[in-house]
């Protein structure tokens, strides 16, 4: 029998803001900001919805079910976490080899059913490996165990983005500013506009052409995307080349070695040893799997951040305290309804309230208080935003199209802009590379390039 490691007592690692009060809620209606923009398609906020007493209060209530559940960890989540690092291993073992098969097989119908079944469990072991084992790992829900791999330091995922320049990207910015926009970067990703606080440009019109695109390719917009971020927050920095070099650099070890051991290192295995046709049906796998994978990991984050009901923040309040941070972290993000093996493959990111107000609580557990925190949420008239995963998708897609389009004063504000030649000036710091083959790449990957040499 395997021994468990040594668990000890679990504790957030996540900061309070500010501490906390026991100020009972305003009963005076007057004193209660109103939230219009709940009843608003692409809802703005612009002040508070709640009153300092009110939010304080709220924060009461949400720490104690956090509490409540931290303390509660212990052996059968060990349990839960090593079985699907387990189902990773495995399940990924067992596709690779139907991959190699696949090129061995006589018959045709043969050769198609074993590879679609090859592609399809490697599907199912990336996406688990990326979602409830990668993402929450490394968001420090494990920590406790003191697992030698299990743990936030010591994991790297199946994706081509270092868990690093991820953890910076997402765990500190995205998940400290959330939908703040001008801070967090996860807000359009530098490619979509998702709100009237993006100011319109004509490169909007490609809005869906552009989101199918990072849809495709979600790994590979993940994995520049600290380097476009990290630019821009160390540009004061005397260490900002020494600080770029060593993420552009561990970027590209990582890309290097994604590429070369599903599109170099397994196929020319698999055709030394079972012959050419082995080595195409894993090379075509292997791409296959990582294009579902991306898609999927897409449309899970997409709808947990741009349904319609998302509410986007135009400032960070200078004052706010835990509780503040709760009610924008409620706010804007959504909810998808399903069946445990739907939550499974989404890392519970399907339950994206849960898990932006307590990012470090193992997500198994999400959806044993998500009843308590709609009730906490209905209390405090906070919207708690959940729907089908076809009626979140749907709206994520509708909100893309809509601001693909400019509203007329938008379109009025766009031509007074270009009128001005000092607004058309490119800020952006320009890349070294220069010429040749570097001039078809996007700028954030000569930019990449320029820092790494």
């Amino acid at each position: 029998m395997r021994l468990l490691p040594p668990i000890d007592t679990a504790h957030s690692a996540v900061p309070i803001l500010m501490p906390v009060s026991d100020a009972p809620l305003a009963k005076n209606d007057s004193e209660q900001p109103t939230l219009s923009s709940q009843q608003t398609r692409y809802p703005t906020v612009t002040q508070a919805p709640l009153t300092k007493a009110q939010s304080d209060a709220l924060a009461v209530e949400l720490n104690a079910l956090y509490k409540g559940v931290m303390d509660s960890l212990g052996s059968d989540d060990a349990k839960y976490i090593q079985r699907i690092y387990a189902t990773v291993v495995y399940s990924e073992l067992v596709a690779r080899g139907l991959l190699a098969a696949a090129g061995r097989m006589s018959s045709r119908r043969a050769q198609i059913g074993t590879w679609l079944l090859g592609t399809s469990m490697l599907s199912f072991s990336k996406i688990l490996n990326n979602m409830e084992l990668g993402h929450n790992v490394m968001h420090g829900q494990y920590d406790w165990m003191q697992h030698p791999h299990l743990n936030s330091q010591k994991f790297d995922w199946d994706i081509v983005c270092p868990a690093p320049l991820w953890q910076h990207s997402h765990n500190y910015l995205h998940h400290t500013f959330t939908n703040i926009v001008g801070r967090d970067h996860d807000v359009g990703y530098h490619l979509i506009r998702v709100t009237d606080e993006q100011p319109w440009t004509p490169e909007d019109r490609y809005n869906m052409f552009s989101t199918a695109v990072l849809a495709f390719g979600f790994e590979w917009a993940v994995a520049f995307h600290d380097i476009q971020i990290s630019v821009d927050e160390y540009a004061d920095s005397p260490d900002l080349h020494k600080i770029m070099q060593q993420k552009s650099r561990a970027l590209f070890a990582k890309i290097g070695r994604q590429v070369g051991k599903d599109y170099i290192a397994l196929p020319a295995i698999a055709a030394m040893t079972l012959g050419r046709r082995s080595a195409l049906s894993t090379l075509s796998g292997n791409m296959t799997a990582n294009t579902i994978r991306n898609l999927w990991t897409w449309a899970v984050i997409f709808c947990g951040h741009f349904t319609e009901q998302a509410h986007i923040y135009t400032h960070l309040d200078a004052d706010e305290s835990k509780g503040d941070w709760y009610v924008r972290q409620i706010l804007g993000s959504s909810n998808i309804k399903g069946n445990k093996w739907f939550h499974i493959l989404t890392g519970n990111l399907s339950h994206q309230i849960e898990h932006h107000i307590f990012p470090d609580m193992p997500a198994s557990h999400y959806a044993s208080i998500a009843p308590q925190v709609k009730a906490i949420c209905h209390k405090y008239n906070l919207a708690y935003n959940t729907g089908r995963f076809s009626t979140q998708l749907r709206q994520v897609v509708g909100r893309i199209h809509h601001f693909s389009k400019p509203s007329e004063q938008e379109w009025h504000a766009y031509k007074a802009s270009m009128s001005d030649t000092d607004n058309r000036i490119d800020r952006e710091t320009k890349p070294a590379v220069k010429g040749g083959l570097g001039r078809f790449l996007p700028p954030v990957v000569r930019q990449a390039l320029s820092y790494a040499w």
